[in-house]
């Protein structure tokens, strides 16, 4: 395949399906249509088993056939039951009660999964759902709504059929009670749990939403990462006009809603809520004054320029507000030149917690989020847009400037240098070091081996495995101050913990309280009490 065919195949599924494809993605096009190609022997012609002349069927096809294959061919349905699960505990201990209090008069729940590729998501919360309005009494439709693009993976998860060891993962209890052994070894949900879900194909690139009635619920998660920026906004503009008043949308823990789009209330990492009259409200939206206050702290503020010669001066700063709305006084001379941060799932809601809290002046702040290449940048713009500090995607050779931001671009690791008194990165492509590039590790690593620590403030926030334990402990040995986010509020405890343990972390905070700690260790001398 030529890059003018690539072209063409990538217009058309943006246009078809608004999915991104960049150039990077051509090897991977090329793998799935050469599988569709094998796969559809006796439905597909000879002379469309090519990539030219499947695309000159594209371009000719009047019935949808062919641009149905090529939807099959291009979608991803990785999942597995209890996907993030805190969704899910969120959903039952929370939203659901909501529900009960707001449809107390209707008994007519409605909840829509989208995108529920092969039903892992859509069952579970169909269990939650029978389990607990079951509870309240006959009288309750809790009936399910569940939607793919993909008419083949519907028909999978309508049957409901699922191997052993995946069926595993779910609480015994549940496997009893919705789960039945089939003689090939796989288990199949129960025919009341599947007949709670209506199952459909549907393109949520629809122009109009064919739905009666709006939603309490909307789970649209790990889909909109492959959209473009102006197809997401479309999206997340349709599923706030299709919830009810005070209805939630849950998205994927590396998904974040832009607020500007529509205008969502924020309720935890990847849950959002639509606004609800106080006359209407059922349960009270916890945290959400909190982030207005927030949000109102950072309005209109000043940007600092930057330096021209990049050197990094100490310097005083000013009051700022802390997360529990607090006066943080901050007179002292600093002794940190440097703030090296790194996250993971749920880091992009966590970060901007924390960052949008940030008054300057400041030293220069460096951060690795894992995120998806090309959302690195949307993730800077956002900042960069919601802080009072500069922020933009890191670049190779530049030299760091106070009170501004870097992000690690989504495939490359950074690390920083010391020439004389400045400090400049270095953004470069690498292997994967613990299953990530970037990687908070080398980030981390590199301010130990720049002989950087002394100056430098490290923290760790939420996210999966152990990536940036090894790198801020080396950090602490040399001399830095580290933060760590403690459990309760982080959205997955593996990277916080697993530095906690390795000795790498000085104070473990809740996530509200980590803006008012950098605030206080940046304005401390060098003799401040550890």
């Amino acid at each position: 395949m030529d890059q003018a065919c690539f072209a063409a195949y990538a217009q058309i599924v943006q246009q078809a399906f608004g999915i991104q494809l960049p150039p990077e993605k051509k090897a991977l096009l090329e793998s799935r249509l050469f599988k569709l190609f094998q796969h559809e022997d006796e439905r597909l012609p000879a002379s469309c088993r090519t990539a030219t002349g499947f695309l000159t069927w594209l371009r000719q096809d009047t019935t949808g056939r062919a641009r149905k294959l090529l939807s099959e061919a291009i979608t991803t349905h990785h999942t597995y039951f209890l996907r993030e699960e805190d969704h899910f505990w969120y959903f039952r201990d929370v939203v659901l009660p909501w529900i009960a209090q707001a449809a107390a008069r209707t008994q007519d729940v409605r909840t829509w999964c989208a995108a529920c590729s092969t039903g892992e998501e859509a069952y579970t919360l169909a269990m939650l759902l029978t389990e607990y309005f079951s509870l309240r009494g006959a009288g309750w439709e809790t009936s399910l709504l569940a939607t793919d693009l993909s008419e083949e993976v519907i028909a999978q998860a309508a049957r409901g059929i699922y191997a052993a060891d995946a069926v595993a993962a779910l609480p015994e209890h549940w496997q009893c009670a919705y789960f039945h052994p089939r003689r090939d070894g796989q288990r199949q949900a129960v025919e009341a749990l599947r007949q709670s879900i209506v199952f459909r194909p549907f393109n949520l690139l629809t122009h109009v939403f064919p739905f009666r009635k709006p939603f309490h619920v909307i789970f649209c998660r790990n889909v909109m990462i492959y959209f473009d920026r102006e197809t997401r906004t479309e999206l997340v503009r349709k599923f706030y006009d299709w919830l009810v008043p005070g209805g939630y949308l849950f998205v994927g823990h590396a998904e974040t809603v832009d607020c500007e789009m529509a205008p969502f209330l924020y309720v935890q990492p990847s849950v959002y809520r639509k606004p609800v009259d106080a006359a209407h409200t059922a349960v009270p939206a916890a945290g959400h004054a909190s982030l207005a206050a927030a949000r109102a702290g950072v309005q209109g503020s000043p940007r600092t320029p930057m330096s021209s010669g990049g050197a990094l001066p100490r310097y005083t700063v000013g009051p700022r507000k802390g997360a529990s709305g607090q006066t943080v006084r901050n007179g002292r001379t600093h002794s940190i030149r440097l703030i090296v941060m790194g996250a993971s799932t749920g880091g992009t809601e966590a970060l901007a917690a924390v960052l949008t809290q940030l008054v300057p002046p400041l030293p220069p702040i460096v951060i690795v989020q894992h995120i998806p290449p090309g959302f690195s940048e949307l993730f800077a713009r956002r900042l960069d847009r919601d802080c009072r500090l500069t922020a933009h995607t890191a670049r190779e050779g530049e030299y760091l400037a106070p009170d501004h931001i870097y992000i690690a671009p989504g495939d490359r690791h950074v690390r920083v240098r010391r020439l004389g008194d400045r400090i400049c990165l270095s953004v470069q492509e690498g292997p994967l070091v613990n299953g990530h590039c970037p990687s908070v590790d080398v980030l981390f690593q590199s301010v130990a081996d720049q002989r950087l620590a002394t100056d430098s403030l490290g923290v760790l926030l939420t996210g999966m495995g152990d990536d940036g334990a090894r790198g801020l402990l080396a950090m602490r040995q040399g001399g830095a101050r580290t933060l760590g986010q403690d459990e309760a509020t982080s959205v997955v405890y593996g990277m916080p913990r697993a530095a906690w343990e390795a000795g790498a972390v000085e104070r473990q905070l809740p996530l509200p309280a980590v803006a008012a700690a950098i605030a206080a260790l940046c304005a401390r001398g060098p003799g401040a009490e550890r």
